[in-house]
């Protein structure tokens, strides 16, 4: 069975609009939610679309080609870090966690240097737009390692907003906390 290309954890509603987003751009997305109902009622209300939904945590993350892609869409402070602990145990070197919760800078300069300790790669990102940008396109302003962004850029770049002139509203904002 092939992998898919990115994962998004946290199906509220500005998760699983983002999912939508990613698959309708040609991406086919392991959706997980930690209450499988949430998980079932996205895939219930999607049908045809290329969402595949996991129940587990460790099915999740080996449903994804490598390095793995992961989006967490989950609540800021204790809910960020519980996913990414529950994520941890099944993660290789050089795997990215995107971080697109309303997270505080210093949360999220923390988290980094945690995760880059142990091999890991993580991008706080700010997205905006609501529900609506998030479905049909936001602006992503992801903050970080520039190696780890480099490897996420096109992807969110052909999920973004595109402004007038033509280029996806996504922009490395700076260093790690920045986004």
């Amino acid at each position: 069975m092939s992998k898919q290309q990115i994962g998004v954890v946290g199906m509220a509603v500005m998760g699983r609009n983002l999912a939508l987003n990613i698959e309708s751009r040609g991406y086919t997305v392991s959706v997980f939610n930690r209450s499988r109902e949430k998980t079932e009622e996205v895939i219930a209300e999607n049908p045809g679309k290329k969402l595949v939904p996991y129940y587990t945590v460790k099915e999740f993350v080996e449903s994804l080609e490598t390095p793995r892609r992961i989006l967490l869409m989950v609540k800021a402070g204790a809910g960020t870090d519980a996913a990414i602990d529950s994520l941890k145990p099944y993660l290789e070197k050089g795997d990215i966690i995107i971080d697109g919760g309303n997270t505080f800078f210093q949360d999220t300069i923390r988290r980094n240097r945690e995760l880059s300790a142990e091999g890991f790669n993580f991008i706080g990102t700010g997205v905006s737009g609501g529900e609506e940008g998030a479905l049909k396109g936001p602006s992503i302003m992801p903050g970080g390692q520039k190696d780890a962004y480099e490897l996420v850029a096109p992807r969110l770049a052909r999920i973004a907003a595109v402004a007038a002139d033509g280029v996806p509203c996504v922009a490395c904002v700076g260093a790690v906390g920045a986004g």
